[in-house]
């Protein structure tokens, strides 16, 4: 149930949600006055949330900062938090496609060839609601790492947990079966970081983190940055919904 509301509130308060809201209320005002300054408001939030150099900006602010790989301390295991990592929608399975966020599976490789981590963690379920994969994206990505030199002794599949909450409580019970007390790093995307860590620690697990799939960039401010951009539009959906996600989380005691 907390999964299913989560996601409707997540919705409403998006920047879509938001702005479908007001063009709802605009269009059931009687009032023109307000219907146009609803109007004009909205027009300026689609503004704002399109905006490349507006949203760089936020994402540059919310997202942890990108680490040198040679600072991290070796440890026994990583734990990579799955979610956009390989495209499992392809009818062709034996053809590995990464995904939007396919840079956390490679990053966690990565890891694996400097012997940074010796054993891999992928925590993941399949959160469809109507229909349940037949081949899902942790057996992907497994497959992954196993093409490019991972043996497969060292990968542990967590297929239980649905959103991050339930990633750290299910990876907790990994590591005090396997890793007692040992510390980890965390992979997950650098957006995505600061409610991840704060669910494994509130879980008691020690960790590094390791952020990747950097989405922020460094640029000088022209004009194309203060031209609305669809792709901007969807990366203050992403923030804000992570942004919204770590509050929730919060507030339940999750985090």
């Amino acid at each position: 149930m907390f999964y299913l509301l989560s996601k409707l509130l997540t919705f409403i308060v998006m920047p879509l949600g938001i702005i479908l809201i007001l063009i709802i209320l605009m269009i059931k005002s009687k009032n023109r006055t307000k219907a146009k300054k609803l109007g004009l408001f909205t027009i300026f939030l689609t503004y704002l949330f399109s905006c490349p150099a507006v949203v760089n900006k936020a994402l540059t602010l919310w997202e942890s900062p990108q680490k040198n790989i040679e600072d991290l301390e070796a440890t026994n295991a990583g734990v990579l938090l799955t979610g956009g990592l390989i495209n499992a929608y392809l009818p062709f399975n034996e053809n590995l496609h990464l995904n939007y966020a396919g840079d956390r599976l490679w990053q966690t490789l990565h890891l694996y060839q400097k012997g940074k981590i010796q054993n891999i963690i992928i925590t993941g379920g399949d959160i469809s609601i109507f229909s349940k994969k037949k081949v899902t994206e942790i057996d992907l990505a497994k497959d992954f790492l196993i093409q490019n030199g991972v043996p497969p002794e060292h990968i542990v599949l967590e297929k239980k947990a649905r959103n991050t909450h339930e990633n750290a409580m299910s990876a907790k019970q990994l590591l005090d079966k396997k890793f007692p007390d040992q510390e980890i790093i965390l992979i997950t995307s650098a957006f995505h970081m600061k409610r991840a860590a704060a669910c494994f620690k509130k879980e008691g697990v020690k960790l590094q983190t390791y952020p990747s799939h950097i989405m922020s960039m460094k640029t000088s401010l022209d004009l194309p940055d203060l031209l609305p951009s669809s792709g901007s539009f969807g990366l203050s959906e992403t923030l804000f919904k992570e942004f919204v996600g770590l509050l929730v989380y919060k507030i339940a005691g999750y985090a």
